[in-house]
């Protein structure tokens, strides 16, 4: 998904140009124009602070002496939006978008909402009523094609959705990301791989898809070319796991344990690098590593009975497997005592990890479409 401000921000220029924009006429004008106007001048001022309960606050005051104007309740979305409150802000794009219905960003302001909460059928209509009124706003075709595409409700709507943005602003780094990742979802890794290629040529800073295309290409085993990915890059990945860098070492370890393997299929050093590398793999994912990595730790002991890294990675690997598997605590015990009567020092390394070990992804969460 794109980045939840850098996209909304570049599309709308500073902190609120659709709260602080004169978009339409006021009609009659009051005594209490001026107030009002000066009341939203202020709210802004308060949101580019990040005081966001008191730009809410002043900005409500504003919607009672300016009842006909968007802007007030565009100012209160944005806050609830900087906030993660993602219902809140949809309501009040909603109540902005009542006033004037005929402004797209409010719109795409309501969809981006809607969506960050989960609400696919909210957030595609915002994102049509958006589109109708301007078939060539590329930023809220990438909206709409992440809300058809939730739970892979509509993978060929999205990919279409993000075809269009792309073809409308190929510039645009998420238009290109979304698109391409929509692509290597979708099987077609090459029309991915092109598109990435293309994001990088058109950004300056040679960034934009720089470690979506990584990812592929480790993927397919192309792993020279995965580094150089790397290696060109500007900065390093942050906002994604596992980074594209924890993928291309894993994989570059796994081969050249493969390769150590091939040469030597009886060496024990070669099947004790080779049980490593299957073990390694994310904490949250269960797939059965360990039980296979085990087997190359056996194999290799039976090489070889004095050989306690292996008797090491056996015990590690039970480690691992009883955190999400009880049953598995009696025979990591048996393992543990084997390790300890050939080296005490690397059984107490064991015992400490089984102590701080804790895989998976855990945690309390609380409904997407409910205000935190």
């Amino acid at each position: 998904m794109s980045n939840t401000f850098s996209l909304l921000s570049r599309t709308f220029g500073l902190a609120l140009l659709l709260s602080a924009a004169p978009i339409f006429s006021y009609g009659q004008t009051t005594d209490s124009t001026p107030t009002a106007l000066n009341l939203i001048v202020v709210a802004n001022r308060y949101y580019e602070l990040k005081q966001y309960d008191r730009a809410i606050s002043v900005a409500t005051n504003a919607v009672t002496l300016l009842p006909k104007d968007h802007r007030p309740w565009t100012i209160i979305g944005n806050c609830y939006l900087a906030t993660w409150k993602m219902k809140s802000a949809s309501d009040a794009y909603a109540k902005a978008a009542e006033i004037n219905p005929r402004h797209k960003g409010i719109w795409y302001l309501k969809a981006y909402a809607d969506r960050r909460r989960n609400a696919r059928e909210e957030s595609i209509a915002a994102a049509k009523k958006a589109i109708e009124l301007d078939p060539n706003f590329a930023e809220v075709y990438i909206v709409l094609g992440e809300a058809l595409g939730m739970s892979s409700k509509d993978t060929k709507g999205a990919l279409e959705a993000f075809r269009t943005a792309f073809k409308l602003k190929p510039e645009m780094v998420e238009a290109a990301e979304e698109y391409g990742r929509a692509l290597s979802v979708s099987g077609d890794k090459k029309a991915a791989e092109e598109v990435y290629r293309k994001a990088l040529q058109l950004d300056p800073k040679q960034m934009a898809g720089r470690f979506l295309l990584g990812r592929l290409l480790v993927e397919q085993g192309r792993l020279a070319e995965a580094r150089e990915i790397w290696n060109g890059r500007k900065h390093d990945e942050t906002d994604t796991f596992p980074l594209f860098i924890s993928l291309l070492e894993r994989a570059e370890k796994r081969k050249a344990a493969v390769d150590k393997l091939a040469a030597s299929p009886n060496d024990s050093e070669a099947l004790l690098a080779m049980g490593f590398a299957e073990m390694e793999g994310d904490s949250w994912v269960i797939d059965g590593r360990h039980k296979r990595a085990i087997e190359y730790f056996k194999k290799a002991i039976a090489k070889r009975p004095d050989l306690a890294r292996a008797q090491y990675g056996i015990a590690k690997a039970y480690v691992e497997i009883a955190d999400h598997d009880k049953e598995a605590n009696a025979a990591l015990d048996r393992e543990l005592k084997k390790l300890r009567a050939m080296d005490a020092k690397l059984a107490d390394e064991i015992a400490a990890y089984r102590k701080v070990y804790s895989g998976g992804i855990k945690g309390t969460f609380k409904a997407v479409d409910e205000d935190q």
